[in-house]
C-alpha cells in the first residue's frame, strides 16, 4: 500500500511539471509572436518614413533644380528643352484668319560652370545655346548721313553668355554679386529651368512685357535676415530704340549689340519672404531707369524715357499641391516721343509695331498637383492648369490703344518624371483675344526637358 501511494505521488508531481513546462512554452511562443508582429510593424513604418523622405527630397530637387548631394568646390550644371507645338498662327496684325502650323524648336541647351575659390569667393558662368545655336550682331554706323543700323549674321543661331558673375559671401547676412548678373524682376528669372516651371514653355505673359531671364551688367547686394531677403541692384539699363508694341520694352534688352550702352543705369529693389523656388514665399520687385540715354541716336527723343516696373509674386505649397502667381505693371514716360523717333530712325523700320504703351501689365496664376499617390504610380506625375494674361499696350499717350495684343489664355497639362532629372510635358491651351473680330485660338504642345549636375 505504501509502495502504491509513493507511485501515485511521483506520477502526480511529474504530470504537474509537464503541464508547467507546456504552459511556459506556450507563453514564450505567444510573446515571440507578438514581438515579431511589433518588429514587422516597425519595419513597415521605417520603410514608409524612408519612402516619404526620398519623395520629399526628390520633389525639393525638382522644384529648385539643384542637386544637394554635391560637396565639392566646383560644379557643372546643364539643362535644356526641346518643343513641339501645333497652333493657330496669324501672318500679320491685319490677318483675322489664322493658319494652323506645327513646329519644333530646340529651345535651349545651357551649361553652367561654378567654382568656389574659397568659402567666401565663387565665380559662376552660364552659356546658353538657343534654337540650336545661332549668332548675329547689330552695329550702329554713325558715319552714315543719318546714322544707320547694320546687321551682320556670323553664324546660324544664337549663343548667349547669360551670366558671368563673381560672388562674395561676407557672412550669412550679406552677399554681393558683380559682373553680368540676373535682374530679379519676374519669376521667369527664378524658375527658368524646365524642371522648375510646369508649362511646356516659359511664361508667355511675362515675356510679352519684359526680357525673360533678364540679365545685365552690374552689382547686386543681397541681405538676408529672419526669412527676409532684400536685393539691391545697379545695372545697365534698356535702349528704347527697339521698344515695340507687341512686347513693350522686352526687345530693348541690349543683348543684340556688340557693346552695351551704359549712359543710363537702372535701379532694382526686390524683397522676398521665404523661398519661391521651394514653393513657400512671397515678394515684391521694383525697377526704374531711364532709356533715352542708351539710344545710339539719342538726339531723336525729347525726354528721359523713364521706365518703371512693379511686380508682385508668390508661391505656396501644401502636401502635393503648389500654387504660384505673379502680377507685373509698368509705365513708360515719353512713349509718344519714343514712338515718333523710332518711326524715323533709318534701319529700325518699326512699321505697324511703332505704337508704344505708356502703361502695360501682365499676370499669371498656376495650380499644380502631384498625382503620384492618387494614381499609384512610382514616379511624380503633375497635373496643372495655368491662366495667363498680358496687355503690352494698356494705355497710350497718343491715339487709341489697339486691342490686338490684349490676350489671355487658359492651359491644362501634365508633367511626368521617368527619372528625377528628365521631365516629359504635354499641354493644351486656348487663347482669347480682346479684339472683337478674332476668334479664340488653340494650341497643343509637347516638350522634353532635362537637368543634371556633376
Amino acid at each position: 500500500m505504501k509502495r502504491l501511494f509513493v507511485s501515485i505521488l511521483v506520477y502526480g508531481l511529474c504530470s504537474f511539471n509537464n503541464q508547467s513546462v507546456a504552459a511556459t512554452q506556450s507563453e514564450l511562443e505567444l510573446a515571440l509572436e507578438k514581438q515579431q508582429q511589433q518588429l514587422a510593424l516597425i519595419e513597415k513604418q521605417l520603410a514608409t518614413l524612408k519612402a516619404d523622405s526620398l519623395k520629399a527630397s526628390e520633389n525639393k530637387q525638382l522644384n529648385t533644380g539643384q542637386d544637394f548631394d554635391v560637396k565639392k568646390n566646383w560644379q557643372i550644371n546643364s539643362y535644356g528643352s526641346v518643343l513641339y507645338k501645333s497652333e493657330d498662327v496669324y501672318q500679320n496684325i491685319q490677318d483675322t484668319n489664322p493658319e494652323r502650323r506645327a513646329t519644333t524648336d530646340l529651345e535651349r541647351v545651357v551649361l553652367e560652370f561654378v567654382y568656389d575659390f574659397d568659402p567666401k569667393w565663387q565665380v559662376e558662368i552660364e552659356l546658353e545655346y538657343e534654337h540650336g545655336g545661332t549668332g548675329s550682331t547689330l552695329e550702329y554706323d554713325g558715319f552714315e548721313e543719318f546714322g544707320e543700323f547694320e546687321t551682320e549674321v556670323e553664324a546660324g543661331g544664337e549663343i548667349i553668355v547669360e551670366k558671368m558673375q563673381a560672388q562674395y559671401i561676407a557672412n550669412k547676412y550679406f552677399t554681393m554679386k558683380m559682373g553680368h548678373i540676373f535682374v530679379p524682376v519676374g519669376l521667369g528669372t527664378d524658375l527658368h529651368k524646365p524642371t522648375q516651371y510646369v508649362s511646356t514653355q516659359r511664361y508667355w505673359s511675362e515675356a510679352t512685357l519684359i526680357p525673360q531671364v533678364w540679365h545685365e551688367t552690374g552689382v547686386n547686394l543681397i541681405s538676408k535676415w529672419n526669412g527676409f531677403t532684400a536685393q539691391t541692384l545697379i545695372t545697365t539699363g534698356l535702349n528704347s530704340e527697339f521698344f515695340r508694341t507687341y512686347n513693350w520694352i522686352a526687345t530693348g534688352h541690349q543683348r543684340r549689340f556688340e557693346t552695351v550702352n551704359a549712359d543710363d543705369l537702372a535701379f532694382t529693389l526686390r524683397l522676398d519672404y521665404g523661398d519661391i523656388k521651394v514653393g513657400k514665399g512671397i515678394g515684391v520687385s521694383f525697377y526704374t531707369g531711364d532709356t533715352s540715354g542708351n539710344r545710339n541716336n539719342d538726339t531723336k527723343v525729347d525726354g528721359d524715357g523713364n521706365l518703371t516696373i512693379i511686380g508682385l509674386h508668390g508661391a505656396y505649397s501644401y502636401e502635393n499641391w503648389l500654387v504660384r502667381g505673379q502680377y507685373l505693371f509698368g509705365s513708360l514716360d515719353d512713349s509718344e516721343a519714343i514712338t515718333n523717333a523710332n518711326k524715323t530712325t533709318p534701319g529700325l523700320k518699326p512699321g505697324n509695331f511703332s505704337q508704344l504703351g505708356s502703361e502695360a501689365e501682365s499676370a499669371f496664376v498656376e495650380l499644380s498637383y502631384n498625382s503620384q499617390d492618387l494614381f499609384n504610380v512610382s514616379k511624380p506625375l503633375y497635373l496643372y492648369t495655368i491662366y495667363e494674361y498680358a496687355n503690352p499696350i494698356k494705355k497710350v499717350e497718343q491715339g487709341l490703344a489697339t486691342d490686338r495684343f490684349n490676350t489671355q489664355s487658359i492651359a491644362l497639362g501634365m508633367n511626368y518624371y521617368p527619372i528625377k532629372n528628365i521631365v516629359l510635358k504635354t499641354q493644351a491651351a486656348q487663347t482669347k483675344h480682346a479684339q472683337s473680330n478674332l476668334d479664340d485660338s488653340t494650341s497643343f504642345s509637347l516638350s522634353m526637358g532635362y537637368f543634371f549636375s556633376i
